[in-house]
């Protein structure tokens, strides 16, 4: 009698094996896939909270002085925000590497093209608009709202009225929203005083 596999076998085997095959290059890409899909959310995760901490960071160290334009002249606020330009700027106590500069620095937020850019230039008031370093914080943004409060009331802009022009707000506000999820953090200046001349 002849050993050995009858043609039928080899190809129950072959049909056996490509089918284990299949299976397993199945499991191996859908672990892959989600693999890359928890490590985006992870980064955007960590990406979110970076920027929340500096936003908080700055907008908690406020110093109320009064702002000047790029010319020197002075401008009627201390804060200045809106939700149309989507855009707040304000002067901040920020850690110097050098103990020669001041560690108060003009600081902006915007939202251009989608992306909420911090901005920060290398004085409380530079003479020169596009000197500063800009940092990308949150990308994606389909949608955002800057708001500000004052006597328990919000409002679309900063400052609202001569009196607030030496004030900061009680609280701001940002509502955006990133890959179809909503965002909303809400922040205390923690400062009370107003600017005095």
């Amino acid at each position: 009698m002849n050993k050995g596999f009858t043609l039928i076998e080899v190809l129950v085997s072959l049909v056996i094996l490509s089918m284990i095959a299949v299976i397993s290059s199945n499991i191996v890409q859908s672990s892959l896939e989600l693999e890359r899909t928890s490590s985006q959310r992870l980064s955007s995760a960590s990406n979110l909270n970076f920027s929340s901490i500096l936003i908080r960071r700055d907008i908690r160290q406020i110093i109320n002085v009064p702002l000047k334009d790029f010319y020197g002249n002075p401008m009627s606020a201390t804060l200045i925000g809106n939700n149309e330009d989507k855009r707040i700027m304000f002067n901040t106590k920020i850690k110097s590497i050098s103990n020669n500069s001041s560690p108060i620095k003009r600081v902006e937020y915007v939202l251009e093209d989608n992306k909420f850019i911090r901005r920060q230039f290398f004085s409380t008031n530079p003479y020169d608009a596009d000197e500063f370093i800009a940092t990308f914080l949150i990308e994606d943004i389909s949608q955002m709202d800057i708001e500000f409060m004052f006597q328990r009331q919000w409002y679309q802009q900063w400052p609202i009225s001569p009196i607030t022009e030496r004030q900061i707000p009680t609280l701001i506000k940002f509502k955006f929203k990133k890959n179809q999820e909503a965002y909303e953090w809400i922040v205390e200046p923690n400062i009370e005083y107003v600017f005095q001349n």
